[in-house]
């Protein structure tokens, strides 16, 4: 008797169907897998007979032969291990022939029959609801994840058991439990004030542009002056997620299956990689391909402590995700594609030992030696950071004193109010809701200098010439500017916005490319 139940298999973080073809005929007992399954899929076999005599049912003494197809997609994971299972069952008769044409299957089995968590359910829902299927039988401990996707019917199944007795009509579908209120995953814990930082006003300045517009933001400072302490405020800025931002994000932390996995963050991730991490820790890579940390700041803020100290293949791998949004693995037979939509913000120090530029402290580095520290930085790379600050140390009587600064609660007020804006603005949005701020925008050139006045538009033109700006710079720089003019709820982009944006050009580093 031939079955077929659909699953699927993760390539990235896309879900791709999957279906399970099991042949039971006379011959000598064995049971074969076929069609390009890798090791763990290959090893299932066992696992699937002990789980399926643990359950109380018998385990055919005949042929049985697995297909999966498509058989040129290369299948990996433990998530086959459930439908293999009921596709056995149903070739036996345990299941009626019809039960299981409606549903996607996914879980892994224990020996005892046990239903355990997998990765991507998230993606595999959604796929079954582009599919038109009427639900998705998941593992209990995914059932929530699962349930994220509207107009899908979740069956959640605890063990092997109740999974049959479901589809065959012996038992009742179980509810969904309520939202579990035990303890907080640390990345629901808010992230800290504003506030705390002392003095500051123009990096202040510039941390509000930098999260209302989508721009990417270097800090250039002496140690001890708050590079960090800055950048680790700025999700609290940021406006909460909208429209399927949140289920993007979650649908990465799903696949890789990476805290808070299996639920939806709270607030936008922030992913702070030491500078030791490599290439494809950071952009992505491996085999089978996982996602970096630029996969992992999606929708939120990746930042590079020490940026001068990442390895020069880290930093210049991030030139195509910055402008595209995504980042595509390509390896023998697939390509996978991870979503890699964050808000940059980098540190580092003006020279080898800190000081350069330091009223109180006097820089000890031979001009060579701050010419190479300078030189790590290339051209291209620099290019694509919208906002630059220098900072310089704060006086003592500004860190002992009271808390003086605006608080986050009334920066992200006016943060919100400038993204709804630029959402209306741009409605189409591009790929991804992230398309939607003048950071991200699809916009060529023209497109971005159409709304600002003539006086600024000369300006523009002549500050190109004498600052030698590249198109690209030239088009950051607009976009910047429109946003300081959305701040201030200007429909114009007048010369003081974008004065105020060629202030944030890059200082002290020289953007050559390094030897």
């Amino acid at each position: 008797m031939l079955v077929r139940v659909l699953t699927s298999t993760l390539v990235g973080i896309d879900a791709i169907p999957v279906e399970v073809e099991t042949d039971i005929s006379q011959g000598l007992p064995s049971c074969t897998v076929v069609g390009l399954a890798a090791g763990p899929v290959r090893e299932s076999v066992d696992r699937i007979r002990a789980a399926v005599r643990n359950s109380g049912f018998p385990f055919s003494g005949r042929k049985i032969t697995i297909n999966l197809a498509p058989a040129d997609v290369r299948k990996d994971g433990a998530l086959l291990d459930l439908p293999i299972a009921l596709s056995i069952l149903c070739a036996e008769g345990v299941i009626p022939d019809d039960a299981l044409g409606r549903y996607l299957v996914a879980g892994e089995l224990s020996l005892d029959g046990t239903v355990k968590p997998v990765r991507g359910i998230l993606s595999q829902a959604l796929l079954a609801s582009n599919l038109g299927l009427a639900g998705i039988i998941v593992p209990v401990a995914n059932a929530r994840e699962a349930a994220l996707v509207p107009r899908l019917s979740v069956l959640p199944v605890a063990d092997l058991r109740s999974a049959a007795g479901i589809l065959s009509g012996e038992a009742a579908a179980p509810l969904l439990a309520p939202d579990d209120d035990g303890e907080a995953w640390r990345g629901d814990i808010d992230p800290p004030d504003l506030s705390d930082v002392a003095g500051q006003p123009v990096a202040r300045r510039a941390l509000e542009i930098a999260a209302a517009g989508g721009h990417a933001i270097l800090f250039v400072g002496p140690p001890g002056c708050g590079k960090t302490m800055l950048a680790e405020r700025l999700p609290g800025i940021l406006p909460a997620f909208v429209e399927n931002e949140a289920l993007e994000t979650a649908q990465i932390y799903s696949a890789a299956g990476e805290p808070p996995w299996p639920r939806v963050p709270v607030h936008r991730p922030f992913r702070s990689p030491h500078f030791s991490i490599s290439q494809p820790g950071l952009v992505g890579g491996g085999n089978p391909p996982r996602p970096g940390e630029i996969s992992f700041a999606h929708g939120g803020v990746l930042f590079l402590d020490e940026f001068g100290e990442f390895s020069r293949q880290a930093r210049e791998a991030l030139r195509q995700p910055l402008e595209s949004g995504e980042i595509r693995i390509a390896r023998a037979g697939a390509s996978c594609r991870f979503p890699s939509r964050f808000l940059l913000a980098a540190a580092t120090n003006p020279c080898p030992c800190g000081n350069a530029g330091n009223p109180r402290r006097i820089c000890r580095c031979p001009p060579t030696l701050r010419a190479a520290y300078a030189r790590r930085f290339s051209g291209p790379i620099l290019d694509r950071i919208d906002l630059a600050v220098t900072l310089m140390p704060v006086p003592g009587a500004e860190w002992a004193g009271a808390p003086t600064g605006e608080v986050s609660a009334s920066v992200k007020l006016r943060v919100a109010a400038c993204r709804e804006l630029q959402r209306r603005r741009y409605p189409d949005g591009g790929i991804d809701a992230g398309t939607r701020t003048n950071g991200q925008a699809l916009l060529s050139l023209s497109g971005m200098t159409s709304g600002m006045a003539s006086e600024a538009r000369t300006f523009l033109i002549r500050a190109a010439d004498k600052m030698s700006l590249s198109g690209r710079v030239l088009a950051k720089t607009c976009r910047v500017a429109r946003t300081i003019a959305d701040l201030s709820c200007e429909r114009t982009v007048a010369l003081p916005h974008l004065a105020e944006a060629l202030q944030y050009r890059l200082p002290g580093l020289s953007g050559e490319d390094e030897n």
